[in-house]
């Protein structure tokens, strides 16, 4: 019987188990045997990856069979960039862009789960935390790319609807723009700002001396996240004088805009 054919009072198979794994609730830890033996406590924090602590399982003796709904999955929280609320059957859901270019500017977000530990290729999400709800993505036919954002580099991917797993995963290539800050105070300034190519997470702190100017290559919609200090660390605190100018050219470096 399926995973999803047996009843939270039911006793798990070692066949439940893996069918489990095979359709995205569980990570194996190791390869679990082909049985319709009944798995005890022990048993299933062997072969999968759980929740020890989760109350109803950590209650069971080491060789007590576990019921389904003792069993838990360690989970990993992502934001999951989409790009509209789509309606469909009664209800709105999260719909992707319609080209994987244009989901890397998908700026609506979600916090969705995963038993996985890596954002990769055929994995589950789900809504809740359990990992028993899964996510119905692009059910209502607006648009099948996501965004996601993993150690600072920013990837678009398909997730079609809630019967999908994760798929087509590409970096996404981030467009920037020239602009040109220029110090009309009598002290070193520092710009705070999100530098093309480099995090889309943590910004970048550039120097402007005194009386002059410096051209910078900007991450396309970060060109209003930036901060200008006085001194060359971007410390904050009161605002020099200076003018941020945008130049209309787009660039891959700095080097581009002068």
């Amino acid at each position: 019987m399926s995973w999803v054919g047996i009843a939270n009072n039911q006793t798990v198979s070692f066949n439940n188990l893996q069918d489990a794994v095979t359709n995205g609730y569980f990570v194996a830890l190791t390869g679990i045997p082909a049985s319709q033996e009944q798995i005890t406590k022990s048993d299933a924090s062997t072969y999968v990856n759980l929740d020890t602590a989760y109350a109803p399982f950590a209650a069971k003796a080491s060789n007590q069979l576990v019921v389904k709904s003792n069993l838990r999955p360690i989970s990993y929280a992502y934001t999951i960039y989409y790009e509209e609320a789509c309606y469909y059957d009664g209800f709105y859901i999260e719909g992707g862009a319609a080209t994987a270019d244009i989901a890397c500017g998908n700026t609506l977000t979600i916090t969705l789960y995963s038993p996985s530990s890596s954002f990769v290729a055929g994995m589950k999400l789900f809504y809740d935390a359990a990992c028993s709800n899964f996510w119905y993505g692009d059910t209502g036919g607006c648009g099948d790319y996501y965004k996601v954002i993993i150690a600072g580099t920013t990837y678009s991917f398909m997730y079609p609807d809630a019967s999908s797993t994760v798929s087509n995963i590409n970096t996404c290539t981030v467009a920037c723009s020239c602009f040109l800050l220029t110090n009309t105070d009598n002290i070193d300034i520092s710009i705070s700002f999100y530098d093309c190519g480099g995090s889309t997470i943590n910004p970048e702190c550039n120097t402007c001396a005194a009386s002059s100017q410096i051209y910078l290559c900007v991450q396309d919609g970060q060109h209003t996240n930036y901060f200008v200090s006085y001194g060359t660390n971007c410390a904050g605190g009161a605002t020099p004088s200076y003018t941020f100018t945008a130049l209309g050219t787009t660039c891959t470096d700095s080097g581009d805009c002068i």
